[in-house]
């Protein structure tokens, strides 16, 4: 007879499952051995082990990430300087699409005398030529803000390809590209630009290519330093161990977790764009007529007679680029935990 019949039978008390006190401890068995506590196994011979329970899934490296995403994306989008800089730079971008439709002339009509003030005709005046400015104001913002836009969307999306590669690098083949990289941010993004513009022509495409070229490097160098912080979490190196291939980790890993970092450099890289083709175009290098960087250039000479002309364009790329400069900054400082 064995088991808890054969203790009640030679009057030894069985042990109670589980412990005879709350918790699984303090229990004997007939031999007088303590029985092990709860959260712990006995070995053959009778001896307890210790049994590893699993971690809890909101201690897990990736829920933990998961939140601290979720925090600063909700502390960056309720902040109010982020909700005013996206209202300013909205407005302009909105101005710069809508604006041809309520053109009331052509942006090559001559309408007057050159240089006229502003009047109920023309209420932001006429420009060297005799053209309405505000007619030109609205129809010369399209062409300057897809061409921006587009040179920081390539350049940046260039730039971070290589970054991430290079991020997954190491050793000697990391240091040589990183060098190279380097280098070519030495070299001014203007002088690249019109290095690119005197082997081709100025039109819209080169000019977008030429300023998209010059922001890859430095691109590529703040994508790399993000990457380079994600191989190193549990994560990333869970799913090496797992076997994944590294095509795989860099899309559902690793640009998930440097997001934030992509779009911080897309806000710095958008204004620089606009910057130095607003630049180019004041030094005649334009790839339209009646672009706001052109009414800068053109209309220069006559700031003192008629300065609408040459204020009207600057007040509007200023405020494109404070509005993208609030959101930027307030995504970094979201990012970084202030």
């Amino acid at each position: 007879m064995s088991g808890p019949r054969a203790a009640r039978a030679s009057g030894v008390p069985a042990p109670d499952v589980g412990g005879g006190v709350p918790g699984g401890s303090g229990a004997t068995s007939a031999s007088g051995v303590p029985a092990p506590d709860v959260g712990t196994a006995a070995l053959d011979d009778g001896t307890p082990s210790a049994v590893s329970l699993p971690e809890p899934a909101g201690n897990s490296p990736t829920s933990s990430h998961s939140r601290q995403q979720s925090s600063w994306l909700r502390k960056f989008l309720f902040d109010p300087r982020t909700i005013i800089g996206l209202v300013a730079a909205l407005a302009t971008v909105a101005f710069a699409f809508v604006g041809p439709a309520f053109a009331s002339y052509s942006a090559t009509e001559i309408v007057a005398l050159p240089y006229q003030k502003p009047s109920a005709a023309h209420l932001l005046g006429t420009d060297v030529l005799g053209r309405d400015v505000l007619s030109i104001l609205l129809s010369g913002g399209r062409g300057f803000m897809v061409e921006g836009f587009l040179a920081a969307l390539v350049g940046v999306g260039v730039g971070g390809l290589i970054g991430m590669v290079v991020g997954l690098l190491s050793g000697r083949a990391r240091t040589a590209v990183l060098f190279c990289n380097d280098t070519l941010m030495v070299v001014p993004q203007i002088l690249i630009v019109l290095i690119v513009i005197a082997a081709f022509s100025a039109n819209a495409l080169t000019l977008t290519l030429a300023v998209a070229v010059a922001q890859v490097p430095y691109a590529a160098r703040v994508v790399q330093a993000a990457t380079r912080r994600v191989v190193q979490e549990d994560y990333y190196l869970a799913g090496r161990l797992a076997g994944q291939s590294r095509l795989s980790l860099m899309v559902h890993d690793i640009l998930p977790n440097i997001a934030g970092p992509l779009l911080v450099e897309f806000g710095v890289r958008l204004c620089i764009s606009f910057v130095v083709l607003a630049s180019l175009s004041y030094l005649g290098f334009s790839a339209g007529a009646g672009d706001w960087g052109q009414m800068i250039h053109e209309n220069q000479g006559g700031i003192s007679i008629q300065p609408w002309a040459v204020l009207s364009p600057i007040i509007c790329i200023a405020v494109f680029l404070v509005g993208m400069n609030l959101v930027r900054d307030r995504a970094s400082n979201a990012l970084s935990g202030k």
